[in-house]
């Protein structure tokens, strides 16, 4: 069995503990390397049917981070170094802040992940915080917002589905928590405040937008 390429969730962990670690000298005996080959051990983002005896080892780990802190000095791209940690990093260069808020986000969180339902990588693709963030914020967003009374029209384009399709019994309008993907907290219960009815279309396209907007900004969606 081949070994499992990285996934983005765990590229923005290892490069926070990198950028954290800054110019110390990290092998697979440093306390911070062990720590997160233990993390990537712990969360489902990877099946355990396609986990090799050494996946995520203190030895692999830190060779990935070695591999990747050379070459990216360099300008260039090691071979033996999962892309996605070249993706990462380009993405978020002069924004180590907003890695380290995702990387905290999912470590706070860590507890849910290990024993929440998880579905796929895939799950997140359009998440710039990775599937595991993904995961939460629409657990969340399902749970608490079966409570919430949902308004007749979409608070951002105004759109009222009634008027376009068929009677069909329910209301198609969809809830939206807003809270910020970063300040998540799997043991909260999120009240009605913290959400906003919206169609499909305006759902889809306020978990795709960054920064991510507040109640009170999400119209900003629109021009």
């Amino acid at each position: 069995m081949a070994n499992t390429s990285f996934t983005r969730d765990e590229a923005i962990l290892a490069l926070d503990v990198l950028h954290f670690a800054d110019k110390l000298r990290l092998n697979k005996e440093s306390h911070e390397i062990a720590e997160l080959s233990e993390l990537l051990n712990e969360l489902p983002i990877i099946p355990l049917s396609a986990r090799r005896e050494n996946f995520r080892s203190k030895g692999g780990v830190n060779g990935q981070l070695s591999k990747f802190r050379s070459s990216y000095n360099k300008g260039k791209k090691d071979p033996d170094v999962g892309t996605i940690f070249y993706e990462v990093a380009d993405e978020f260069d002069g924004r180590k802040d907003e890695l380290h808020k995702i990387a905290s986000a999912i470590r706070k969180n860590c507890e849910f992940f290990k024993t929440a339902t998880f579905g796929r990588e895939l799950e997140g693709e359009d998440f710039p915080e990775g599937a595991l963030l993904y995961h939460l914020h629409r657990v969340l967003e399902t749970r608490d917002g079966r409570k919430i009374v949902r308004a007749e029209n979409c608070e951002i384009c105004h759109l009222n589905l009634s008027e376009i399709y068929k009677p069909t019994p329910g209301n198609f309008l969809q809830c939206h928590l807003t809270v910020p993907i970063t300040e998540l907290n799997s043991s909260k219960h999120y009240a009605a405040d913290d959400f906003i009815t919206v169609c499909p279309n305006c759902h889809a396209v306020l978990h795709r937008n960054r920064p991510w907007l507040t109640k009170d900004d999400a119209g900003k969606i629109l021009f």
